[in-house]
């Protein structure tokens, strides 16, 4: 039994005293032994049944501490585990902090700022430019970059609103989101607020990520444009902006077209368009004289 006592703490009885006599003289009556041979008879029987308590004892101790030894690692194991995932959450928690938190780069010690400073366009113009997507001149121009500079308040930065990038709705901060109600199309720019926006345009694309090909290709674009034998200004700006936006519509669809190589009949049709648009409102300003 679990709360037996310790056998190897009993003494054998005396089994010579008066307590005994009775059972000796029974054993005597019934084997015609010797007290002697009787008292020696029951110490035997004794010490064996002693010895056999004592083992039984013994492995149940040792039974037990086994037992309670596997409970203890069992525990120690449980707990280890538990410190374990604790740790590791903590850890993953921790990193998925340092991706959040904002980082300070470093800077170059012997690097002073450029002489001039590009006018910054909306955090609107700039994440278009990030995902890849179309946006006007206009945002690059120097009135586009006044205009963000009057509308960058910290009330706007901290409001956020929805957008959808890649199909999939992303909260974005509203300045990121929001066009400007000022913006104007490519070919409505003068052609000197154009030249600007456009240097502008293709020195922010490089800070958007966008590939070196792809860049090349749209300064390629306005160069040809520039030196173009066509002297209207107009002409040369509506055909910039139709075919730039048609160029964007044509890469998300996979069927992205090199912009540099200038569509002379497209230029045409275009300065034709231009042109008849031009005479026809030369002539209504004549009626109404």
């Amino acid at each position: 039994p679990r709360d037996m006592a310790d056998p190897s703490l009993e003494t054998c009885p005396d089994f010579n005293s008066d307590g005994f006599r009775t059972i000796r003289d029974f054993m005597i009556a019934g084997s015609h032994e010797t007290e002697e041979q009787t008292v020696e008879r029951l110490i035997i029987s004794w010490t064996e049944d002693h010895n056999r308590r004592s083992r039984l004892w013994q492995d149940q101790q040792a039974a037990e501490a086994e037992a309670a030894e596997q409970a203890q690692r069992a525990r120690r194991e449980r707990e280890e585990e538990t410190q374990r995932l604790t740790e590791e959450e903590a850890e993953r928690e921790r990193r998925e902090a340092d991706k959040k938190k904002a980082k300070l780069n470093d800077f170059d010690d012997t690097l002073v700022v450029d002489n001039v400073i590009a006018p910054r366009p909306s955090q609107y113009a700039l994440q278009k430019l990030s995902s890849f997507e179309y946006v006007p001149l206009w945002y690059f121009s120097p009135e586009g970059c006044r205009d963000a500079a009057r509308n960058s308040t910290v009330s706007a930065d901290d409001a956020f609103g929805i957008t959808k990038i890649d199909d999939v709705l992303t909260v974005r901060p509203i300045a990121a989101v929001k066009a400007s109600r000022n913006a104007v199309e490519d070919h409505e720019l003068n052609i000197t607020d154009f030249l600007r926006a456009k240097n502008s345009y293709l020195h922010h694309l490089d800070k958007a990520g966008w590939t070196q090909r792809h860049t090349d290709s749209l300064a390629q674009f306005y160069w040809h444009l520039e030196n173009h034998p066509f002297r209207d200004d107009t002409i040369i700006m509506t055909y910039a902006h139709r075919v730039r936006r048609n160029w964007h519509d044509n890469l998300k669809l996979g069927e992205g077209f090199n912009i540099a190589i200038i569509n002379e009949s497209l230029m045409n049709t275009i300065a034709f368009e231009v042109n008849t648009t031009a005479q026809h409102n030369t002539l209504r300003k004549i009626e109404d004289m």
